[in-house]
Formats: C-alpha cells, structure tokens, sequence
C-alpha cells in the first residue's frame, strides 16, 4: 500500500503520542519535501522536529512535477505541503493520502 501524508495528521500524532500508529498501519508514509520542511524548520518545535528527523518509516520524496504543484497552489489557495502532497500522491499512485485540509479533500 502507498500512502502520502500531509503535515496535520502527523502533528496530531504525534501530539497524541501516536506517531508510530503510522508505521503500525501502513508501514512506510510518503511526504513530500514542502511537508518535511513544515516539520522540522519551525525552531519553537525543535523536539518535534527531532522526532520527524530521526523517524525511520517516513521517508521523504521529492515531486517531480512542481508546475502542477503551482498550478494547484494558485487554483485553490493551498498552501505548499497541501498542493505537494496532493501532487506526490498522484505521482505515486498512492492508495491513500492522509489530508486534514477541507479544499485539499
């Protein structure tokens, strides 16, 4: 199974203390580069951001195609993690993509 994630869910687990239920359901998660960065960059969340480096089964990709990335940004006001992960999925043929966000859905 392929999955993607974008930021939201995997902040909520890991607020949950939960973060390793996504190796436990699907055993690797995908998330593009604009998501890794959302998750490590923030310097008030340096332990969070700890976590996400150090975690062995969200492996990071890069999208290939960034103009649809752009066009999805511009087109529904999406911010970068969003548009890149809905991108990623597709280019992945993922099963599932984990996505808090109303307009990404």
């Amino acid at each position: 199974m392929i999955v993607v994630s974008d930021t939201t869910p995997i902040i909520s687990l890991m607020k949950a203390g939960q973060l390793k239920l996504l190796q436990k359901l699907f055993g690797v998660v995908y998330i593009p580069e604009a998501v890794y960065r959302e998750l490590t960059e923030n310097e008030a969340f340096s332990e969070e951001a700890r976590l996400v480096q150090e975690c062995e089964f969200l492996y990071v990709e890069e999208v290939v195609n960034g103009k649809s990335v752009a066009i999805l940004r511009n087109f529904t006001g999406l911010d970068a993690g969003e548009s890149e992960a809905i991108i990623l999925a597709d280019e992945k043929h993922s099963d599932v993509l984990l996505m808090d966000e109303h307009r990404g859905r």
